[in-house]
């Protein structure tokens, strides 16, 4: 449950499993009813706060094996009303006893290590960006240093950046470093063979992200990737968002990429998906979705609409 940048957050009772965490407000799904009941069910009963279902913006879906037990996470995350934020803003007690505290998102980042260990997917999930800015291909600037340039006066402050410029991986290193050296604020996204490469040179890897590509999440034994690395998957139908769900549940998969939604100029041949069919395909991903092809940041509003947390482009998105 959020409010602007605030999350509400309460203390595990020192009887229960985790006893003693900071957790996200929740409880068990009972038999006769779906995830999102059982949401709006649990919090009522802990907190007394009333949530309407359509407050519910599902994220994904986290398993995790602690030593003890197995937990499956339904994570829906909850914008509260001006009134429902009123009546709980000063409120530190739940029904239950537990206390409850108003952090914000870096406030709960800074408290990782007091939240259960299967609450660190949330964590980020949260930090997700609502824009994928996704780079042009060199060809389009002439060079390394007015590619570099472009960007590092265009992006905003903190921008997820994909470093796709279609060019040899060794000539995209150099372009990673020319963007690091220009841009430190920025996230980058590269492809796992940029990685890979990267990582084999020495290089400092650790705010990496990798984006994996069709071929790639075919071939991949998933115990070839780092169980930590933070991973991006293109879906394009049903199997490749199954094959999202199976690497889930192993590794650190922080969103979906499906698309296209709309023609685009780089792939005009592959027929656009439509918002009904984006949306059908983000409800069979166990993990948050972006809407890519097409986008514009006016998209972003019907994105949120047809169950995305945000858009990706590369033309409509600077």
């Amino acid at each position: 449950m959020k409010y602007g940048d605030e999350f509400l957050l309460a203390r595990r009772s020192l009887h229960q499993h985790q006893g003693g965490k900071l957790e996200f407000v929740g409880g068990k799904i009972h038999a006769d009813e779906s995830p999102a009941l059982a949401a709006v069910r649990e919090v009522h009963e802990e907190i007394g706060l009333k949530l309407n279902t359509d407050q519910l913006v599902f994220m994904g879906k986290i398993a995790h094996d602690y030593a003890d037990k197995s937990v499956c996470l339904h994570i829906y995350q909850a914008c509260l009303t001006d009134c429902q934020y009123g009546d709980f803003r000063h409120r530190s007690v739940g029904l239950e006893n537990q206390s409850l505290y108003w952090f914000k998102q870096d406030e709960i980042i800074a408290r990782a290590h007091e939240l259960p260990a299967a609450n660190a997917r949330i964590l980020d999930w949260l930090s997700l960006p609502k824009v994928l800015y996704i780079s042009h291909t060199l060809s389009e600037f002439g060079g390394m240093e007015k590619f570099a340039n472009y960007y590092a006066h265009h992006l905003p402050k903190g921008a997820c950046f994909y470093l796709r410029p279609c060019i040899g991986v060794h000539e995209i290193i150099q372009l990673l470093a020319l963007m690091t050296e220009s841009r430190a604020d920025l996230r980058l996204v590269v492809g796992w063979s940029v990685y890979h490469a990267y990582h084999q040179q020495g290089g400092d890897v650790k705010d990496l992200m990798v984006k994996l590509t069709r071929a790639e999440l075919d071939q991949f034994n998933a115990h070839d990737l780092p169980a930590d690395l933070p991973i991006w998957v293109g879906v394009h139908d049903e199997k490749e968002a199954l094959a999202v769900n199976q690497l889930n549940k192993g590794h650190r998969v922080l969103a979906a990429l499906i698309s296209p939604v709309r023609p685009t100029a780089t792939h005009p041949e592959t027929p656009a998906l439509g918002w009904e069919r984006f949306q059908h395909l983000a409800q069979l991903c166990d993990v948050p979705s972006l809407a890519l092809g097409g986008m514009r940041l006016s998209d972003l509003q019907s994105a949120k609409d047809h169950g995305a947390i945000g858009i990706a482009g590369i033309r409509g998105t600077i």
